[in-house]
């Protein structure tokens, strides 16, 4: 009877656009312990197109290891996440564990070889997110040698890529297939509606025979409203109630997306899609998506990063005009859709980097 392959548990406590800046690293697990099954615990939707993508193996939401508080008790469900554990010979964590008191609860459940940081440990030597989840990896990828004995064949900042039976999309719809996503996980990210009905119309008028398609999120109904009420008179359509399998699937057959920082900003980009992405008080040095195919686009901001831009009513950092949006959408069309190049990793002031990623972003200044 054959063996069972080994677990390596990924703990990830954050939203998914930041489950997304993960995922470089996670290939780096993948071709770094190729004999093991990846089993995500963090964001339930994003965990279930990991593995649709066939990313991770398993998924499961990060309140299931609630389990781990209270071991004396027995039940099915409990069972069923131990019985993952006693597989497991590693779990990485992002997250702090200053007590230990992660470390401890998994070393009870049989799991010795543990890494816990936080991407947001002010001590991690690289800035941009995605680096930093690298970077959290060097106790087990610790040489420019090991490094380079990866699997070179895995394109590890690759799109991600559903198999052929999700390649359908749930339901017929018109192309070529244009999507933009209003809202964000925060007010203060958002753009004016007014601007983005400007968008809408200087597209349809660019382009009639774009089918154009607003994506509304679960906290974004007053986003599309507030964009719906200047639209009387145009033809779009509105993507609603969808996870983000079901995202996924129309974004593997859209032309462009334009979006704010946000999580299916992430996404978009994450599969390869064409993007202009509107940045306001967050530091796309950090957090924006990288690649050939993602032109960001920003103004100065007076509260960069800061408490304060949660109090900010003008949003002069939002300000951009129709002109500038649609100058950076025929900049990035006119582009290949990339597939962005695999990198190759080296060590950088002891720290981890994936310096293709840097020189393939494209930041752009607003122009008209």
């Amino acid at each position: 009877m054959p063996l069972l392959p080994k677990n390596l548990l990924i703990i990830h406590p954050g939203a998914f656009g930041d489950g997304l800046l993960a995922l470089p690293a996670i290939r780096v697990l993948e071709a770094t312990f190729p004999g093991h099954h990846l089993i995500w615990f963090g964001h339930e939707e994003l965990g279930a197109l990991l593995v649709a993508a066939h990313e991770v193996h398993q998924s499961y939401s990060f309140d299931r290891l609630e389990v781990l508080t209270y071991r004396g008790t027995n039940n099915s469900q409990q069972e069923k996440i131990l019985s993952i554990m006693r597989r497991c010979d590693r779990a990485i964590g992002w997250l702090e564990d200053k007590d230990g008191i992660w470390r401890s609860w998994l070393g009870e459940a049989g799991i010795q070889d543990c890494i816990f940081r936080s991407p947001h440990d002010k001590t991690l030597l690289n800035h941009h997110m995605l680096d930093r989840y690298v970077e959290i990896l060097k106790p087990w990828v610790q040489t420019k040698h090991f490094l380079r004995g990866l699997d070179i064949n895995r394109n590890l900042t690759g799109p991600l890529v559903f198999p052929s039976n999700l390649g359908r999309l749930p339901s017929p719809i018109k192309e070529p297939l244009i999507l933009l996503h209003v809202g964000s996980g925060s007010r203060y990210k958002c753009a004016s509606p007014e601007l983005w009905a400007s968008i809408v119309k200087g597209l349809r008028m660019a382009q009639p025979k774009w089918n154009i398609c607003l994506i509304e999120g679960p906290a974004d109904n007053d986003s599309v409203r507030n964009v719906q009420c200047l639209l009387t008179h145009f033809e779009y359509g509105i993507l609603t109630g969808m996870d983000l399998v079901q995202i996924g699937q129309y974004l593997q057959h859209a032309k462009l997306f334009i979006g704010h920082d946000s999580g299916l900003s992430h996404l978009a980009a994450s599969f390869g899609v064409p993007s202009v992405l509107l940045f306001g008080p967050t530091d796309p040095e950090k957090w924006a998506p990288r690649g050939t195919h993602v032109a960001v686009i920003r103004k100065f901001c007076y509260c960069l990063e800061k408490a304060a831009s949660a109090h900010c009513m003008d949003m002069p950092c939002l300000s951009f005009s129709q002109a500038e949006v649609l100058a950076n959408v025929e900049d990035v069309l006119s582009g290949v859709k990339a597939s962005v190049t695999c990198p190759s990793f080296e060590c950088v002031d002891e720290a981890f980097t994936v310096p293709c990623l840097g020189q393939n972003a494209v930041l752009h200044s607003p122009r008209s």
